[in-house]
Formats: C-alpha cells, sequence, structure tokens
C-alpha cells in the first residue's frame, strides 16, 4: 500500500473516532441537562408530598382531638379524614399510623412500638387506647419530561409526618385567671361552682348553651389581678392588643401576676374587641402565692376555651352588668369582684402546642405538628 493511501485511510479512520466521542459527549451533557432539570421537578414534588403528608396527618389528628373532647370517632373516621385529605394532596400512596402524644408508633393494645410492622395501622380498624396522634408515611410517583432521554421514565417523592392532639399549652392566651372554682386562690369567700359544673356548649355563633357572667381571680388583698406573659409589667391591655403567643412546656406552671390596679380599666376595650371570637383563657387551682396583694404567682393547670361576650370592670360596688338574670345569663358564685367576663365554655380544637395532661372541663385542644 502506497503512503498517500494510508495517509488517507488514517484521516477516515479519526474522523470516526471523534464522531463517536463527539456523540457520547453530547448524551452526556444531555444526560447531565436531563438530570438537572429532573432534580428541580423531584424537589418540586417533595416539597408538595411533604406537604401532603402533613395535611394527611393533621386529619387524621384532628379526628383523635374530637375524640379527645368526648366525640363519638373510631377508626373508620380516622381513615376516611386521612384518605380524602390525601386524594385532594395528590398523595398517591401512604400507611397511617397511630402514636402516642410524643409521636412514637403504638400496637393495637396501647404499647409502644418502633416497628411499623407491629403498629396499628388507620384502617385496620382499631385506634389504640391513649392514642394521641397519627404518622404518615407518603409516596408520590411521577413521569419524568427529560429524563426520559437517558431511561428513566418515573421518579418517586416520599415524605414522613406526624401529628399529635392534646392539651393545649400555648397560643394567644389573654392575661386573665379563671380560678378552678371561681374563687380567689386564698379560697376565702363562696367557693362558687366548681369547674364539673360548667356547661360546655355547642359550637355555633353564639353557641347553643348556658351563657355564663363568670367574676375575675382577686388576691388576700382584693386587686383584681391578670398574668404577666410577657415579662413587662403594667402592659396587660398591650398583651391583648398585640398577643404574646405563649407556649408552656407542659402543666402545671408557675405564673406571675402583673399589677391590677394599673390593668382592669384599660383592659376592657382590648378585651371586647375579641366579642364574638373563642379566646383562651388560663385556669389556676387553689395552690396560689396571693399574700399583699400584689406580687402574686398562680399555679396554672390548663387553657380553657371561652367564647367571649363582653368584658366589664367596675371600682367597687355592685357591677349589675355582672349580676345576671339567673336564667338565660347566669352568674357563677365566686370571689365578689366588680369585674367579670361573659360568654360561654366551648370545646375547642385549634392549632397549638400540645402538652401531656388529660383533657378535662372546659380544657382546650390542639393539635401539633410534631414531624
Amino acid at each position: 500500500m502506497n503512503a498517500p493511501y494510508r495517509s488517507q485511510h488514517r484521516r477516515h479512520g479519526q474522523r470516526g473516532q471523534m464522531i463517536v466521542i463527539a456523540v457520547m459527549s453530547m448524551v452526556t451533557i444531555i444526560g447531565g441537562v436531563a438530570l438537572v432539570l429532573e432534580a428541580g421537578n423531584a424537589y418540586a414534588h417533595q416539597r408538595e408530598v411533604q406537604g401532603g403528608a402533613d395535611s394527611v396527618a393533621n386529619a387524621g389528628a384532628t379526628v383523635i382531638a374530637q375524640r379527645l373532647g368526648g366525640a363519638s370517632r373510631t377508626d373508620g373516621d380516622v381513615a376516611a379524614a386521612t384518605n380524602g385529605l390525601a386524594a385532594s394532596n395528590g398523595v398517591g400512596f401512604y400507611r397511617g399510623y397511630y402514636t402516642d402524644v410524643h409521636g412514637v408508633m403504638m400496637m393495637p393494645n396501647g404499647n409502644l412500638t418502633t416497628n411499623p410492622s407491629a403498629a396499628a395501622r388507620v384502617g385496620d380498624g382499631v385506634i389504640p387506647p391513649g392514642a394521641q396522634g397519627v404518622n404518615v408515611i407518603a409516596t408520590q410517583t411521577f413521569g419524568t419530561t427529560f429524563g426520559r432521554v437517558i431511561g428513566f421514565n418515573t421518579f418517586s417523592a416520599n415524605a414522613d409526618a406526624t401529628s399529635v392532639a392534646g392539651a393545649l399549652t400555648g397560643g394567644q392566651i389573654l392575661p386573665i385567671v379563671f380560678p378552678v372554682n371561681i374563687v380567689d386562690c386564698s379560697t376565702a369567700g363562696d367557693l362558687g361552682s366548681g369547674e364539673t359544673n360548667w356547661q360546655i356548649s355547642e359550637p355555633g355563633n353564639p353557641p347553643s348553651g348556658q351563657e355564663y357572667i363568670v367574676p375575675l381571680c382577686k388576691t388576700d388583698g382584693g386587686s383584681f389581678m391578670v398574668l404577666d406573659l410577657d415579662g413587662v409589667s403594667n402592659d396587660c391591655d398591650l398583651e391583648i392588643s398585640q398577643p404574646w403567643r405563649t407556649q408552656f412546656s407542659d402543666f402545671p406552671v408557675v405564673v406571675n401576676s402583673d399589677n391590677g390596679n394599673n390593668c382592669a380599666k384599660p383592659m376592657v376595650d382590648a378585651v371586647n374587641a375579641f366579642s364574638g371570637q373563642v379566646v383562651l383563657i388560663p385556669i389556676c387551682d387553689g395552690d396560689c402565692v396571693t399574700a399583699g396583694g400584689s406580687h402574686a404567682t398562680y399555679h396554672v393547670i390548663r387553657v380553657a376555651a371561652f367564647y367571649l361576650d363582653y368584658m366589664s370592670d367596675q371600682n367597687g360596688g355592685t357591677n349589675l352588668a355582672c349580676v345576671g338574670n339567673g336564667t338565660t345569663l347566669i352568674a357563677l358564685a365566686g370571689n365578689g369582684s366588680s369585674s367579670c367576663l361573659v360568654g360561654w365554655f366551648v370545646r375547642y380544637i385549634t392549632s397549638g402546642p400540645v402538652g401531656s395532661g388529660p383533657i378535662t372541663g372546659a380544657g382546650a385542644i390542639g393539635i401539633q405538628l410534631v414531624k
């Protein structure tokens, strides 16, 4: 073979190799671009399925909260709620498990477990005793666009969420004190009506049930007392108009009081701005330190839900707005305070921090996403 022919053959071979390398490089570049674009798509679906899992878990916990509040609710009700939210949030497949208040899975008999295979599943017919939450493991499968170039037709996004229900331990709490027996914490005076006698009204506007006049708590010195929730003295009206979101770790808890003599009248307008709404009010037992009338401490045991009609304050004497008519408007016996709140005790479920205490009396119920 002569030299010119060999040279020409070599050049053709080199060009062929370059074409192969160029094609492989283009495939690699296209594949890389496809993966980058699909990564953004996958991230969007991951956010979507996480939001869906959160919604499904909250739906299950809401039914649990209703059950804790005394309503007749079954595993079928929990399954119906979670299935509905799964469908509306694009969650293609999920498993729901019952948990305790800390989000730990429970077996059908109420024992705790870390093994999903042993845990009580939503839809299997049994709500374990003591169940206070729902864990959801969700999956969403979605088609690719650019990933098909490199052989990936579908991807999956997974998410895990847990929501629990229980005694509310925080939120936009009014700095006003409800004694359990509507009496001052020194127990001097009429013991009044115990919490077990407070009628819980059905939701409505206004609620369906008994409206009460609730005398406000006093101290040994006779002051109308409120709680200092934000750590700033004599700003009780601002604590209501610009509410401090209080969160207690659990109950019971000791809370300092603010100075009632400088608080009562400025608070009236701020409180009455919430007329026609449910407000959260801490209630205390008798384990308080109130000597001297100021610098008192209150032993708060839970948060009550109260549909507010109005607040009234008067400096001494008989306050006609705090008397009632004995039928549709009943004044709870108490410590003789000339200040009162008027409204209905209601069973109330809201989002907020959850504690481990029992749901009793007019205690408000919280739903909290813990994972």
